[in-house]
């Protein structure tokens, strides 16, 4: 045990109770977050907690509790990369194998024609996995004077869309950012494009390549993808609610869209159990995750790799906001998945609202790690 005096003349017995009070604090004092739930753990063993705060589900009024799934969204990227690093271990494929060796010609014809030259059959896994390219976001760009798909998504969210919607939304109604290998640009196109490449290398469907290699051998009873609730272990449990500008986006995250790029329902601490096994080489060999994290610039303060995202604020940055570097993944409806390699630690959680990408970090996972750092 050990005793601190906080701010507001706060004094807690434990980390345990700090943390506790953070995580309900945190959605006590902010109208945009219902729910949150946060699982930190060391990589040794030798601290491990849980907790959660706020309401679950609206229409039942049900808690959010440590045990509450909830919406991946784009931490299924770093599940996806995982299997697609898989099959490039046991030989299946080659991360310069272009996808046009993979993929229907008719899906991908013309997908990447930029000022009038036609890339679209020199595009590589290596491309896909690492966002350079070039392709087109078929969610969150628009078509000019036309919406994103977002946007559309809010207007009308008992539609059902089709994977080979979103990527020919992509292929027709948009254009490509830049020749393949020569920028990085954020794309969900990518990812659906790689669960196609891996539904054709593997001859099953993706969520079921999910379980033979992820969910079953690290027993991961309450993770599946949306739609395929048949891997669940111990019965169905609608996720949790997710927020956009006080809506319940909830229905829209079912629409058949969300798949290889966002797709995944999971716990915070089968999400500590998945990161865990792949930092250790329990899923790929480490060499392969090193080449995963071959970083270069996103967006600030964000580097990408094959499928991992690494956060890195400049030094005066970083000690005042008490956050060192994480590698890892986040996901757009405030999910976050991350590893310090410094503190050997783990954070995995959700804020369960899709409106500010930086509330995470600095709303909570920094105190959260101050909160670590004084109770060691």
């Amino acid at each position: 045990m050990y005793f601190r005096l906080k701010s507001r003349n706060r004094v807690f017995k434990s980390l345990n109770q700090e943390l506790e009070y953070i995580v309900t604090d945190f959605v006590n004092n902010d109208d945009l977050v219902k729910n949150c739930v946060l699982s930190v753990n060391k990589g040794d063993g030798s601290f491990s907690w849980s907790g959660a705060a706020g309401i679950a589900n609206r229409e039942s009024q049900a808690l959010m509790t440590k045990d509450t799934p909830f919406c991946l969204a784009s931490i299924t990227k770093l599940y996806t990369a995982a299997i697609i690093m898989r099959l490039y271990e046991d030989g299946k494929i080659s991360l310069d194998d272009p996808m046009s060796k993979y993929l229907p010609e008719k899906l991908i014809h013309h997908i990447h024609v930029y000022e009038g030259k036609d890339y679209s059959a020199e595009i590589t896994i290596k491309h896909l996995l690492s966002h350079t390219s070039g392709i087109a976001d078929y969610y969150s760009e628009n078509p000019e004077g036309g919406k994103s798909l977002f946007e559309i998504f809010l207007e009308n969210p008992g539609r059902k869309w089709t994977v080979e919607d979103t990527i020919k939304r992509a292929r027709d109604d948009l254009k490509p950012d830049f020749p393949p290998g020569t920028d990085a640009s954020y794309s969900d196109t990518n990812f659906q494009l790689l669960g196609l490449i891996i539904e054709t290398v593997a001859q099953k469907p993706l969520h079921s390549v999910y379980e033979d290699i992820i969910f079953h051998p690290l027993g991961l009873r309450h993770t599946w993808l949306i739609g395929h609730p048949e891997n669940l272990k111990d019965g169905y449990v609608v996720p949790a609610d997710v927020f956009y500008e006080g809506t319940n986006i909830n229905e829209l995250r079912s629409n058949g869209s969300y798949w290889a790029d966002g797709g995944m329902v999971s716990t915070s601490e089968e999400m500590f159990i998945f990161l865990k096994a792949l930092n250790e080489g329990k899923i790929i060999r480490k060499s392969n995750l090193e080449s995963m994290h071959n970083w270069h610039k996103l967006s600030f303060p964000l580097e990408y790799g094959y499928g991992t995202m690494y956060f890195k604020l400049p030094k005066f940055i970083a000690e005042w906001s008490n956050l060192p570097p994480l590698w890892g993944h986040s996901g757009s409806t405030g999910s976050f998945l991350y590893y310090s390699e410094d503190m050997d630690l783990y954070l995995a959680g959700t804020i369960n609202q899709a409106e500010s990408q930086s509330k995470p970090f600095f709303g909570l996972i920094s105190k959260v790690i101050k909160a670590v750092k004084s109770g060691k």
